[in-house]
């Protein structure tokens, strides 16, 4: 029995710009993560808490009616593909998988589950197969098998699961991986336009985190941006937001923590002037509390994703005031979470 675990993910900054190709993001892979266990057995079969499905082989491919669980089922497909490509004959077996990355009430805390779910899938089958993947080939399967069911994110999410710590992320170009659908040898072999992927030092502040108590899909929300995706204001918030990110990507490089809280407050107030052009709600009630909190008592805080639900994550310098601010929320009625960056 092979066992493995994926971290769940957190935007830091960029999370609006970065679905724009060649834009960027900083994001963290979080200590709460995906669990799988994979065997070999006599008939293919997947588990886990939200239902579990069987499997025939066609070609050395699954064959699957993507009608539930398709992350699962898209990722295991996706890893045969690569098995065949390689050359490697399939072995029958069983697939395990369980979740830290929703509530005890069962409502995602929006740290990336549906990428984390993939990337646990493909690493698990490849790994019963012993095959060795370079991370960054591990990211290109994980997005073949976002396309496979037409569920595209930025990719950020990926990247920070596989790579763990602090990540730095620029979009790639999707039109050109969509223009080599099904040529695998080239999708693997080649170098993706605008596709950045750096692990970053760990810088010497503390993340506080918090959970609006809600979920909130994001490509609902990503959807809505195409009504000013055409506008030259969107041009003008995609270089300023591109300038801030980098800017706050450089400070984080040297610790710097002031600039880094102020690159935070600049990115929330392009944020602001997002919701006023879209009518998207990206700041709820629970975190509008919690942002007018965090900046009382001198805190930097903005809401993390897509907004509305999910999580909004503040800096702080160290541990102290990471307490100091998680009693204030707490006291406020809001749900801190003790969540760690996990290297």
């Amino acid at each position: 029995m092979i066992t493995l675990k994926v971290p769940g993910k957190l935007f830091i900054i960029g999370e609006y710009s970065v679905i724009k190709p060649g834009n960027e993001a900083v994001l963290v892979g979080v200590d709460k993560f995906i669990h799988v266990k994979i065997k070999e057995s006599d008939d293919y079969e997947f588990r886990s808490e939200l239902g579990r499905f069987r499997w025939m082989l066609s070609d050395q491919v699954p064959v699957f009616m993507y009608d539930t669980l398709t992350h699962a089922k898209a990722a295991i497909y996706i890893a045969h593909k690569y098995l065949k490509y390689k050359g490697i004959e399939p072995k029958t077996y069983e697939l395990e998988l369980s979740s830290e990355l929703t509530s005890p009430h069962n409502i995602k805390y929006g740290l990336g589950s549906s990428g984390a779910v993939i990337i646990a899938c493909i690493r698990a089958v490849l790994e019963l197969h012993q095959v060795k993947i370079k991370k960054i080939d591990l990211f290109k399967l994980a997005v073949l098998a976002q396309i496979e069911i037409s569920d595209v994110t930025s990719g950020g999410e990926l990247a920070a699961s596989i790579y763990g710590g602090w990540v730095y992320y620029q979009r790639y170009d999707l039109v050109w991986v969509m223009n080599r659908k099904g040529k695998l040898d080239e999708i693997m072999a080649m170098t993706w336009p605008f596709l950045k992927i750096e692990q970053l030092n760990k810088p010497l502040i503390k993340l506080a985190i918090c959970f609006s108590g809600m979920s909130q899909s994001t490509k609902a929300y990503t959807d809505s941006l195409s009504k000013v995706s055409a506008t030259p204001w969107y041009a003008t918030f995609l270089s300023k937001t591109k300038l801030i990110v980098n800017q706050f990507k450089e400070a984080l490089v040297r610790s710097d923590y002031y600039t880094m809280k102020y690159m935070m407050e600049l990115y929330r107030e392009m944020l602001k002037e997002l919701e006023n052009k879209t009518g998207i709600i990206i700041e709820s009630e629970p975190f509008k509390k919690m942002i007018e909190i965090s900046q009382n008592l001198g805190f930097s805080a903005k809401t993390s994703g897509a907004g509305y639900g999910d999580c909004g994550i503040a800096i702080v310098r160290n541990e102290t005031d990471k307490r100091i601010l998680q009693d204030a929320w707490i006291k406020a009625g809001l749900t801190a979470l003790d969540l760690k960056v996990w290297e």
